[in-house]
């Protein structure tokens, strides 16, 4: 019962993500097209569209790289993966991720850091902190952690029952 539970939470927090990110993609489109209809039509664009159309793609991007980790459409190399057996197809998935949760682990540490160390700093024309832009850095890394290691118990589970499977 608990293993369908955490499903729906996993789920649910998904789609909120999923859902977020195209909010995030329709004020980039909306924003940018005010932008420019501002600029060409009325020769006045305002500088705060440009700096928050920026900020959200850049938001728009770090979130949805770990989406696409989540969803395995990034691009790679596995022609010499694909030549491995099963096993250490298995085994070599189960780096990769490790991996990149390493990697994560240092996003998250320094990106806290420098967003501790801008929470000051004012964006130039919205005013806002900057720690805001640069928060993206650690949502990105807790996200990375948090489906790298979903990953890596998919495939040990999916690893260890083909064991079992092949013992019997």
């Amino acid at each position: 019962m608990k293993n369908s539970e955490n499903k729906k939470l996993l789920d649910s927090f998904n789609t909120i993500i999923k859902w977020s990110l195209s909010i995030i993609m329709m004020a980039i489109a909306g924003l940018t097209f005010y932008q420019v209809v501002m600029r060409y039509v009325f020769n006045s664009a305002p500088s705060w569209s440009e700096e928050l159309v920026r900020f959200l793609f850049i938001w728009c991007s770090f979130v949805g790289a770990a989406i696409g980790i989540k969803e395995h459409i990034h691009i790679g190399i596995d022609v010499f993966v694909n030549f491995l057996p099963a096993k250490l197809k298995s085994l070599s998935e189960i780096l990769v991720n490790f991996g990149i949760i390493v990697f994560s682990g240092y996003m998250v540490y320094y990106g806290w850091k420098v967003t501790l160390m801008t929470y000051r700093q004012p964006s130039p024309a919205l005013g806002l902190p900057m720690s805001w832009v640069y928060l993206s850095i650690p949502v990105m890394g807790l996200l990375l952690i948090l489906y790298c290691s979903l990953e890596i118990r998919y495939v040990w589970r999916h690893f260890s029952e083909e064991g079992r499977a092949q013992a019997c």
